[in-house]
């Protein structure tokens, strides 16, 4: 059960977030997500950068990028879990139809919100109480799907909170309602809890196709998936079909045909050429470096929608500019994966299994 959170400012987001969490919900944050993002850009964490921010993630990947971010890491966990803070119409509609999802709406008077906004002593609330009407009312209402409508989306709500009595008052109120959605507290899995993510795994064997790479320099692989997570492709950076490694130089420089760039095929290319699949629409691509701009008319021709990678250390170049530049025209989604494990050990000793 995934449960989407919506509401006005400081009507009590929060502590139904508190109540659930001890049910054994697991909290994703919407603001959460987004301060990490102000914070990496430099910028003060306050109301301004949050909507600020907010919207630029919306419209450079889409209206519900950062609901369905939080919604696919809690379903490939499959736990219990809240996404906070829901404030745009694309948000909901792109959390609408997913399985077993419900949206809560909480609201309470204004003195009484701003009452609580001033006890918790959060920076980006401590404004006066004028500010703190004109700064919600800026988010109450728009027509782009992208941008904060509060009260549209607390329309579109499964569930409405008033929460203008007390704590107790608003737990009976969620009680009640996870009641009659058929909660049921899950029991503590016994199985083994340290195992990788999906994202994890398909960059794993991108990385480990990289170590078929004749180049001595630079070895690269990737591994393209489809919507229902299974491997249609795989390829790494080395020579075309019917070439023998001593045919060209590997170099890096010199003569352009005395190098390798004349004659390699990059990782992502061959990965699309091997594929399964006759159509790659809709699918993702693994890959650990950032594609080059040459790459990139090939992920994009190819109908690729997202590309997952490790490393930019090319980003001041032109390749790389370029590269993006067509991505973000072409609505390919880009994410640069955080993992949990630095490395993983394969082991082929038979005599340890």
């Amino acid at each position: 059960m995934i449960i989407g959170i919506t509401g006005t400012l400081a009507a009590g987001k929060g502590t139904i977030v508190d109540y659930l969490t001890k049910k054994g919900f697991k909290h994703y944050s919407m603001s959460g997500y987004i301060t990490k993002e102000i914070i990496k850009r430099g910028l003060p964490v306050n109301r301004d950068s949050m909507v600020a921010i907010g919207n630029d993630l919306r419209e450079n990947n889409s209206s519900s990028f950062i609901a369905e971010e939080l919604y696919s890491e809690a379903k490939e966990k499959n736990e219990n879990a809240i996404i906070e803070s829901l404030r745009t119409v694309g948000e909901i509609e792109g959390l609408r139809g997913k399985d077993n999802f419900y949206l809560f709406a909480i609201d309470a008077n204004p003195e009484i919100r701003y009452y609580r906004a001033m006890e918790r002593k959060s920076s980006k609330d401590m404004v006066d109480f004028e500010t703190f009407l004109d700064n919600e009312k800026r988010e109450m209402e728009n027509t782009n799907p992208n941008k904060q409508n509060i009260k549209r989306c607390m329309d579109l709500a499964d569930f409405h909170l008033i929460n203008n009595g007390t704590v107790e008052e608003l737990y009976a109120q969620i009680e009640s309602i996870i009641n009659e959605i058929g909660f049921n507290e899950k029991k503590v899995s016994s199985g083994r809890q340290n195992y990788i993510s999906w994202d994890e795994y398909f960059m794993g064997v991108a990385l480990l196709s990289a170590e078929r790479s004749k180049d001595p320099s630079t070895q690269v692989g990737a591994c393209i998936v489809d919507e229902d997570k299974r491997i249609v492709g795989t390829g790494y950076n080395g020579a075309p079909r019917g070439f023998d490694d001593g045919d060209f130089s590997w170099d890096r420089k010199g003569d352009f045909l005395n190098t390798k760039y004349a004659y390699v095929c990059h990782a992502e290319l061959n990965a699309i050429l091997n594929s399964t699949k006759e159509s790659l629409k809709g699918c993702t691509l693994y890959v650990a470096l950032f594609p080059c701009n040459e790459c990139a008319k090939a992920i994009i021709q190819s109908g690729i929608k997202k590309v997952v990678y490790l490393s930019d250390k090319y980003k001041d170049t032109d390749s790389h500019k370029a590269s993006l530049k067509m991505f973000e025209m072409a609505g390919v989604e880009l994410k640069q994966l955080e993992t949990k494990t630095d490395a993983i050990k394969l082991n082929f000793d038979r005599r340890k299994w």
